[in-house]
């Protein structure tokens, strides 16, 4: 896995799509998403728009509406538009104060920013390598909270356009730049198509509904009751565990190669330990911050995994079905989760703090008690191989595993040939060659497998063939 998820390997043609990527997740979680309170917000437009939930929604609604109903090649294109739009609704924000039209212009905005994050999704599902989701993954999950963590000191001084806004603007920059890409490459956009996913693909989705709902909403509103710590400090925390977990991350992908299913419930793991650390730390302030630091862990494990794995399957089926059916399902998690969480902290006579960390935990040993089952599932030879090549296959699992020894198109048809029975004389015969010929390929194979007999050959394949 070294080799194939090296930083070598993401592409320059899909450099464009990789960078967008990045630069959404930046601003959702920099400004736009109102889960955990780690927002680097700026004051100048909530002065002028005000804080509601109400932008979060429109933007939710368009980013499903649009992938749900329009073809991929029709709105990825056309994205430059909203970028445009957008720009420019900010630029008026900046000097209409805090009025109606402030308001309208930011519900604009939110729509357009709808766009623009459901043509960046599209592109990382269906368009970017494995290797380009992997590290546009790890680098969307740590910018936005290295700006988080730095916050307090952009902010120390005053300047003509705040810290803030600036940022707003250089994304919106970097934006435009790779949508005028989108528009005129079209031809990297795949045709949609009816192409159904295997059924056990979709128990996908409730592992995306713990990762999303527990380490994006719960935690955060768990830390953010934590009223005898100060802010920076639970902030300073969660940052270091956000770096701890995406060293695990790369650690243990780049050098065992470990199942994803098992990273998950790593993230799990810190999870639960959070909830635990957090429960049994009312009186001890110290024992807090370790709980901010298990949350950012498990937030870091839990995303890039998660990602990784919905990505390379959505890619390798190829189904705008189960496409759709993620991102429907995830709108509706992001959702319901916000609505709980909100009105959980604003109704004194529902159940404390203590009692969501009681209910998370619950959720998560159940999980942990179900894993050997998702496993099974998720785990299927039919697409986790490509979760470890340069990209997702379209050919045979056995001629992908071939193409995996560096077996050549000739040596991969002899080796198919042999492990469906037929003799060495007998495939000289069927494809016109010298005897010798064939013999060779068949030493090169062996070579390449580091073996010496056809029954070696077999057992080193048996799981391959006939799949």
């Amino acid at each position: 896995m070294a080799d194939t998820l090296s930083i070598k390997s993401v592409s320059k043609k899909n450099l464009p799509y990789f960078i967008g990527w990045i630069a959404i997740f930046i601003w959702l979680y920099s400004y736009f998403l109102p889960m955990g309170g780690f927002k680097f917000d700026s004051k100048l437009y909530y002065e002028n728009v005000g804080y509601t939930s109400a932008y979060y929604y429109i933007f939710l609604a368009v980013g499903c509406i649009i992938p749900v109903f329009i073809d991929g090649r029709k709105f990825v294109p056309k994205t430059i538009y909203s970028v445009i739009t957008a720009f420019i609704c900010f630029i008026a924000i900046r000097f209409t104060g805090a009025s109606i039209l402030s308001k309208s212009l930011m519900i604009v905005a939110s729509a357009c920013i709808g766009h623009i994050f459901a043509s960046n999704t599209f592109a990382f599902f269906m368009i970017l390598n494995n290797a380009e989701k992997f590290y546009s993954m790890i680098l969307a999950v740590l910018l936005p909270k290295v700006l988080m963590y730095v916050k307090p000191r952009l902010l120390e001084h005053s300047y003509i356009i705040d810290t803030p806004s600036l940022i707003i603007f250089s994304i919106m920059i970097l934006l435009f730049v790779c949508s005028y890409f989108y528009k005129y490459n079209i031809e990297e956009i795949p045709v949609n198509n009816n192409i159904k996913a295997p059924r056990r693909a979709y128990s996908l989705m409730p592992l995306v509904f713990v990762i999303i709902s527990l380490n994006d909403v719960v935690a955060p509103s768990t830390l953010r009751q934590i009223v005898n710590v100060s802010k920076d400090q639970i902030e300073s925390f969660y940052f270091f565990g956000i770096l701890i977990g995406i060293f695990i991350v790369i650690f243990f992908q780049k050098r065992f190669s470990i199942n994803i299913c098992n990273m998950l419930n790593i993230s799990f793991a810190f999870l639960a330990m959070g909830f635990v650390v957090n429960i049994i730390s009312i009186e001890s302030r110290e024992v807090m911050l370790i709980s901010a630091s298990c949350f950012g862990s498990s937030y870091a494990i839990g995303f890039v995994n998660i990602y990784y794995l919905a990505g390379f399957m959505t890619k390798k089926f190829q189904s705008i079905k189960f496409y759709k059916f993620g991102i429907i399902l995830s709108t509706i998690y992001y959702i319901i989760s916000f609505i709980i969480i909100g009105v959980s902290e604003n109704v004194e006579m529902l159940p404390p703090p203590i009692f969501t960390a009681l209910v998370s935990i619950f959720i998560v040993i159940i999980f942990f008690v179900l894993s050997p089952f998702f496993i099974k599932l998720l785990y299927s030879g039919e697409w986790i191989d490509d979760s470890y090549r340069f990209d997702v296959t379209k050919c045979s699992r056995l001629e992908a595993k071939l193409k995996d020894y560096k077996l050549t198109p000739a040596e991969t048809e002899v080796c198919v040939l042999l492990l469906e029975g037929y003799t060495m004389r007998q495939i000289a015969g069927m494809q016109s060659k010298a005897y010798a010929t064939i013999n060779t390929y068949c030493t090169s194979i062996y070579r390449k497998l580091n073996i010496n007999s056809r029954t070696e050959l077999i057992l080193i394949l048996q799981d391959y063939i006939s799949k």
